[in-house]
């Protein structure tokens, strides 16, 4: 998986691991770590069916938007191990600028590896499943 010669200790999530989401990995999430507050990444989103695939595009018209989590430099390895799992080979962890409310922050996120031709977009870029 990619390394960012800083430690990254945020990660942005769009789908499945929101806040709002009662799946067990974004229970997980919320017991590993803290809710930030919200975010968004130039992009698009895109509809998988159960859940949704982001692609960044620094020059896209649209915006991914979603949720930033911060979590220790002691447990950031342990953390993405698991979330690597979850996301499996559909996803490649990835830093990406994410907007805030802050400024800019670095986080890590998983962005979708597979063609995105057979998958409508999301144009409001949120998902509600």
């Amino acid at each position: 998986m990619p390394t960012s010669p800083t430690p990254v200790t945020y990660l942005f999530v769009y789908g499945t691991l929101l806040n709002a989401s009662e799946k067990p990995m974004a229970q997980y999430l919320r017991q590993h770590s803290q809710l930030i507050g919200a975010g968004r990444f130039p992009g698009r989103l895109y509809d998988l069916g159960e859940y949704p695939g982001a692609v960044y595009d620094r020059n896209a018209d649209g915006l991914v938007h979603g949720e930033l989590y911060t979590f220790s430099e002691v447990a950031v390895a342990g953390l993405l191990n698991v979330l690597d799992e979850y996301e499996g080979d559909e996803y490649r962890r990835a830093v990406v600028p994410v907007q805030t409310g802050n400024g800019l922050i670095d986080c890590w996120t998983y962005l979708l590896i597979q063609p995105t031709a057979a998958w409508p977009v999301i144009a409001s870029g949120r998902y509600t499943g």
